[in-house]
């Protein structure tokens, strides 16, 4: 029997397709999403756990929304892709609890569609929030614009819902804030990209909804950032909410890319160094745009903030949010690039953009080098984009990697996971006790290596 045949009568016929189906489907980031020129539904843990013990030894790579920047989706012939899209019903939503419990396959706008009557969110928002699946989310440690004040994906997560390779089913769902009955295997599963088991149900801690949200644009000098960022949170306390920061090239491409015009704070030589989108919560718009206010207020006159300013109305705030999401599109209309993302010490972020700069400017000719990211824990993205003469993707690696090396406590990701493309890079950077460990539990959990294979560890 075909592996089709066998699926079959597991999920239903029509839910298993081939290559000619998928053929009308959206691959989504990664080319090579459907290579495997089979996809299954399962509609729930049971189908999948069936799934699994009836395939023994076929390797299974789990898609959600296909919104992964690193080929963490990608397939060959031989493999069978398990999508969770219809595993997308949101079971409960607990106001009482803060708790909601939903599919892996269920969107984040659709999650947050259902918790906005209630006056809830949830803490993590990316960019892909229409696309991307709370399972996936969960199976990459999502991050995004919140961090600061909610923490990644893992901070929210209360409980999982589990499929090992071997077809078992883990139900780690408990609602509760504190569980310290043994060890806590969801954190296993958090962040492992589907490659230790396949996350089917995830329990998720919910948030109020702020009220009122402040946000203003700044201009700094880069250097100050490691006296600006303290001072803001000290002002701020809680309600700090985000920081974004943008670097004056990007600035302007992103600007341009979104129609921008006149910018809301200029990017002329004399300019500043760096931009940054501030964001603080309130209980009402006029207490959210004091506090603001006044955190930034002293620095103005100090000379710590170069030029600001402050939203008045939800559009000017939306004018100043669609600069940061040009970031985006940057790589857009088949242009060349490369994208990155990496983490570095507060103080390290802009040394690190210099030093890449001007090594990047040696190495190789007609590459512009385009920063962002939310600086604020730590995190950018870099868009090396290519004017040029392509070069091989290794080479272009050792740049942005060596100079990495050279910032103690640095990360080669921040949020965006390892999958294929960073596999090289992950094994160069990590030390070998670290990576033997890593093995030893993908051993452990997945003996035949057939959850998403060749990804993370090769």
């Amino acid at each position: 029997m075909t592996l089709a045949e066998i699926l079959g009568p597991l999920v239903g016929a029509e839910h298993v397709l081939g290559p000619e189906k998928l053929s009308l489907r959206n691959p989504g980031w990664c080319a090579h999403s459907l290579d495997a020129g089979l996809l299954v539904r399962p509609a729930d843990a049971a189908d999948l756990s069936a799934v699994l013990k009836a395939t023994p030894g076929v390797p299974v790579v789990a898609q959600g929304g296909v919104t992964g920047l690193v080929e963490g989706t990608a397939s060959a012939p031989g493999e069978i892709i398990v999508s969770f899209e219809r595993m997308n019903r949101i079971e409960q939503i607990d106001p009482a609890q803060g708790v909601a419990l939903v599919g892996a396959g269920v969107t984040l706008a659709q999650l947050d569609a259902a918790l906005e009557p209630r006056g809830l969110m949830a803490g993590v928002d990316i960019g892909a929030r229409d696309s991307c699946t709370i399972g996936g989310m969960v199976s990459t440690n999502a991050g995004g614009i919140r961090v600061l004040r909610y923490g990644m994906m893992r901070a929210s997560v209360l409980g999982l819902e589990v499929v090992r390779a071997d077809g078992t089913v883990l139900d780690l769902t408990s609602p509760l804030m504190k569980n310290n009955a043994g060890y806590d295997l969801k954190q296993v599963f958090i962040g492992s990209e589907g490659t230790l088991g396949l996350v089917t149900k995830v329990a998720l801690r919910l948030f109020p909804r702020p009220k009122a949200i402040a946000t203003a644009l700044l201009g700094i000098d880069p250097q100050a950032l490691s006296d600006f960022m303290p001072r803001l949170r000290l002002a701020l306390g809680d309600a700090l909410a985000a920081l974004e920061g943008i670097w004056p090239d990007c600035y302007r491409r992103c600007a341009e890319l979104q129609g921008v015009t006149p910018l809301p704070v200029e990017a002329g030589p004399d300019g500043p160094g760096l931009f940054l989108i501030v964001e603080a919560f309130g209980t009402d718009d006029g207490a959210a745009q004091s506090a603001l206010a006044e955190a930034l207020v002293p620095m103005m006159e100090d000379g710590t903030i170069r030029d600001a300013v402050l939203a008045q109305s939800g559009s000017e705030r939306a004018r100043i949010w669609r600069i940061r999401e040009g970031a985006g599109v940057i790589g857009g209309n088949d242009v060349p690039g490369y994208h990155y993302d990496v983490s570095l010490k507060l103080a390290d972020l802009d040394p690190y953009v210099q030093q890449l700069q001007a090594r990047v400017a040696a190495e190789f000719t007609d590459i512009s080098v385009l920063v962002f990211g939310h600086v604020g824990d730590g995190n950018l993205h870099l868009s090396l984009m290519l004017d040029g003469e392509v070069p091989p993707r290794p080479a272009v690696d050792a740049v942005v990697y060596g100079v990495l090396a050279g910032f103690e406590g640095s990360a080669i990701s921040a949020e965006h996971g390892v999958g294929l493309e960073k596999r090289a890079a992950l094994e160069a950077y990590r030390p070998a006790e670290v990576l033997a460990t890593m093995r030893m539990l993908k051993a452990a959990f997945d003996p035949e290596g057939r959850l998403n294979p060749g990804k993370v560890l090769g």
